[in-house]
């Protein structure tokens, strides 16, 4: 009996109750007891298989970087019991729901729980990109999806203007993350050899778009 006891006690104190439950703010010794559970349980290793996940899910980098962010938010919302599920368990269940729903959060809650995120990095050593790191690096983001889709624009204006039908082909294909020229062709009903012939025309188009951006003559290979 005084096993059980014993045993009930320590999932007690393991088990920690996220904000959302508790309807405030985590106390200084809730942060502690969390950080060193974390840390216990090798947070940054289970944090890097949840961030594989995350990236099969996203498929680039940056996104699943962004996702891990709103993970490590959502897991001080909701807390964890190590008694129910594994810490890499409750982390890759996290990307999916965050990956699949999207929270809505209050900026007053937002800013205490990335404030203790904060803490957790210097006090615990758990490296977790802050807000201000993940506004930056949305706004990159932003920057080169805005860029990447004006080059997209001007490259398909000029095979339009070409007559370029393979490479139009080519650049639907890429966009639907089709890179392999032969089913390119199967698919297309051309054989391959127009895509491999399709590709010097092409870097002969990227080469001149990119001397028109930076101001310089551009010059045809002979």
């Amino acid at each position: 009996m005084i096993g059980w006891l014993s045993a009930m006690a320590v999932v007690t104190i393991l088990a920690v109750l996220g904000t959302d439950r508790l309807g405030r703010p985590l106390t200084d010794e809730e942060k502690k007891r969390f950080g060193a559970l974390l840390r216990e349980h090798d947070y940054p290793g289970a944090r890097l298989v949840a961030l594989r996940f995350a990236l099969k899910l996203t498929r680039a980098r940056l996104r699943a970087q962004d996702l891990m962010g709103r993970v490590d938010v959502r897991l001080v919302r909701t807390g964890w019991d190590p008694a129910e599920v594994s810490l890499v368990r409750r982390l890759c269940r996290l990307v999916w729901s965050e990956w699949t729903h999207a929270i809505e959060e209050t900026e007053a809650a937002r800013k205490a729980e990335e404030g203790f995120l904060r803490e957790m990095q210097v006090t615990e050593g758990l490296a977790i990109p802050s807000a201000e790191q993940r506004a930056a690096e949305y706004e990159t983001r932003t920057e080169a999806r805005m860029y990447a889709k004006a080059q997209l624009e001007k490259l398909r204006a000029a095979f339009e203007n070409a007559g370029d039908a393979v490479n139009l082909l080519w650049l639907d294909h890429s966009l639907e993350e089709e890179t392999d020229l032969q089913k390119m062709a199967a698919q297309s009903g051309r054989d391959v050899t127009e895509f491999y012939s399709a590709a010097k025309r092409r870097k002969r188009v990227v080469r001149r778009l990119l001397a028109e951006e930076r101001g310089v003559p551009y010059e045809e290979d002979p």
